[in-house]
């Protein structure tokens, strides 16, 4: 078949009838919308063509986040104005319902359980979401881990890494506050156990610190981050170079050689609609901040796990990071320190799970004269009648930054 180009015309529906100008075809297509601004990160995971060509959303799935906080914090959005859960829920950048367990409620908290679940409900805004902080001690967040797994999470995602107690002269030998077999691990270990996928980030750490506690257990994914924000570069100061949308960010999280970690990478620079932490950018939309850091790509990788496990509800946390790693994008065959495999390919994973999109719908023959009809039909509808869009734009939503996991060191802290 030649090749055809296509041109959009406005129907009284609301759905996009697609033309082939030089050709007897019809068929129509619909667009996937985005809460947020995420379009780059969506084009370079495959994420658009979940959405679009798969129609997933992320129904039937619950994702269990663990942060700091959720909705304690006093935040604000880009024009000065009160960021709370009521107004993500009014504009349209969280769901109503979600299940906070339990919260933290303390002059540092930043409410970065939120910014997550934004991103989560921007890539699979079908998908229930819940929330427990993991904030207090090693225990309150294995605690967190087996309470959201008992509330009915099939996914669990963590941006939370206590500090090590020491780090001695080899620092690929220190001893942190999360062994083996410590509270956390176990927790993960027994949830993977039951069918649950557990996400977590890699850290920030780089050069300094490769990646530690829980992120080295084989049974959870470990995300680092690649840029893909709004803007198409951005200047980090504290390296001292400018990341191009698509390159490794500097501060992500060096494995360490004893484990194959990282396993992933994922987008960051993301939008969101607050300051977290107070000190977030916002480089590629004015009208939201940008959230750096692997703190971001684990989410958001947690997000795309939801859209397969939708798509095949029987494949198992072994099924899902396999097909994440080995479809993966990757400059360089095999693995990486860094990179792990690669950059994900939502689009390829899903193929990988031997799942099929669901059909197009066969263009229908007719004449070319009727196309052409159809063509000034078209126009005539888009000049006279208003209120009728073309859904092909994401809707413009939110954007914020912060680069870092949340790093504790086990103090007491206030119970909440």
């Amino acid at each position: 078949m030649r090749d055809l180009r296509f041109i959009q015309r406005v129907v009284t529906s609301g759905v996009i009838a697609t033309t082939a100008a030089f050709g007897s075809f019809v068929a129509e297509v619909q667009a996937a919308t985005f809460t947020l601004p995420i379009e780059a990160a969506a084009k370079a995971t495959g994420v658009d063509v979940l959405r679009d060509r798969y129609g997933l959303d992320g129904t039937g799935i619950t994702i269990g986040v663990i942060s700091d906080s959720f909705s304690t914090a006093t935040t604000f959005d880009t024009s000065g104005k009160l960021d709370t859960y009521a107004t993500n829920i009014a504009n349209g950048y969280l769901p109503s319902g979600v299940n906070v367990l339990k919260d933290f409620s303390d002059p540092n908290a930043s409410d970065e359980g939120r910014a997550i679940a934004q991103l989560i409900h921007a890539v699979a805004p079908g998908a229930k979401l819940m929330f427990h902080t993991g904030v207090g001690s090693v225990n309150v967040f294995g605690e967190s881990i087996q309470a959201l797994t008992a509330a009915g999470a099939n996914i669990i995602v963590d941006d939370v890494r206590y500090n090590p107690q020491d780090i001695p002269d080899v620092p690929l030998d220190f001893i942190d506050q999360e062994p083996p077999n410590g509270p956390i691990n176990q927790a993960i270990n027994t949830v993977f156990n039951q069918g649950i996928s557990y996400f977590t980030d890699a850290g920030n750490n780089f050069p300094e610190i490769p990646i530690y506690g829980h992120a080295n257990n084989a049974n959870a994914l470990t995300v680092g981050a690649v840029y893909y924000g709004n803007a198409e570069s951005y200047s980090n100061n504290a390296y001292g170079v400018v990341v191009e949308q698509g390159e490794l960010e500097p501060f992500s999280s060096e494995g360490n050689p004893n484990s194959l970690k990282t396993d992933v990478v994922a987008p960051d620079g993301l939008p969101i609609s607050f300051n977290l932490g107070g000190n977030a950018p916002n480089i590629g939309d004015p009208e939201f901040f940008d959230f750096f850091g692997t703190s971001a790509a684990a989410p958001y990788t947690a997000a795309v796990a939801a859209l397969l496990l939708q798509a095949d509800p029987s494949a198992t946390p072994t099924e899902v990071y396999n097909a994440l790693r080995e479809t993966a994008d990757s400059p360089a065959s095999g693995f990486n320190s860094r990179l792990g495999f690669g950059l994900i390919r939502g689009d390829k994973a899903i193929a990988s799970l031997n799942l099929q999109p669901e059909p197009v719908p066969e263009p229908s023959a007719v004449p070319v004269f009727l196309v052409a009809s159809v063509l000034i039909v078209g126009l005539t509808l888009k000049r006279t009648q208003r209120k009728s869009k073309i859904i092909v734009q994401p809707s413009r939503s939110l954007a914020l930054v912060h680069s870092g996991c949340t790093q504790l060191s086990e103090e007491p802290l206030p119970d909440v």
